[in-house]
């Protein structure tokens, strides 16, 4: 599916580079949009360590740029030889995105682009089990649950496009920067709900959203007339410009 949405924008962009523009305005839909990350339900199935349910909005504010929002749930588990580990919370981020394709080839219906966005983890973490070793021998501890609050940035570019009227589907690459995990300077979570593993300054991943949408306006946009000469006009305009500079005018009729 994704190597089929790839391919569809790679289409989109040659038939933009081919197709002359012959108006200067274009009318497109403005929508808003709510879906949900499958990506999260697909992942429980691969690991059960990690729960992950997200959702996202999104507004048009022109042809280019929509204001986005999201929200998700995260429940993590982890047991080791040495510990265990629990940690689950929300997650919300908040930003924009902005669309490469113009808005005459777009239709309100395509878009390819990268997205910013800040984001803030309220999550509650604890350990049960924690054993270490010392000069004094090995023991075992735990650590109470405690409730901390991480933020984050979060770069995403990503395509979508319109599955059908009202229906669409895309995907997010997205690469987080950890700015703090809110737990101290010294003391990193194993997993950051809505962030990843807060041992990390970076994290990377992949979402995929299916999106319902409802146009709520439309606008005119500007496009600027695109004129390509055909090679037999620019044939004539070279052979006109050398019949002027080198016919015989600069010679006297003898007669």
């Amino acid at each position: 599916m994704v190597r089929r949405t790839c391919i569809f924008f790679i289409s989109l962009f040659m038939i933009a580079e081919n197709v002359a523009v012959s108006q200067d305005t274009v009318t497109v839909p403005l929508h808003v949009r709510a879906g949900f990350d499958i990506s999260g339900p697909v992942m429980k199935l691969v690991t059960k360590e990690l729960i992950s349910y997200g959702i996202a909005a999104s507004a048009d504010i022109n042809s280019s740029i929509a204001a986005t929002a999201g929200l998700r749930y995260s429940s993590y588990h982890s047991s080791d030889v040495l510990y265990d580990f629990m940690s689950r919370g929300l997650s919300f981020t908040a930003g924009t995105d902005y669309n490469f394709i113009k808005a005459n080839v777009s239709q309100g219906r395509h878009s390819a682009g990268i997205g910013l966005r800040y984001g803030l983890s309220f999550y509650r973490e604890e350990t049960p089990k924690l054993r270490y070793t010392n000069e004094w021998g090995t023991g075992e501890t735990s650590v109470a649950a405690e409730s901390h609050t991480g933020h984050f940035l979060e770069i995403t570019p990503g395509v979508r496009t319109e599955l059908f009227r009202g229906v669409t589907i895309g995907w997010n690459l997205y690469m987080r920067l950890l700015l703090s995990a809110g737990a101290g300077k010294d003391l990193k979570p194993v997993w950051m709900p809505g962030y990843g593993p807060g041992t990390s300054g970076m994290t990377v991943g992949a979402e995929y959203y299916v999106s319902i949408s409802i146009p709520y306006r439309k606008i005119k946009v500007y496009i600027k007339p695109k004129v390509r000469d055909t090679e037999e006009e620019e044939g004539e305009a070279t052979e006109t410009g050398s019949g002027t500079g080198t016919g015989l005018s600069g010679f006297r009729n003898p007669l």
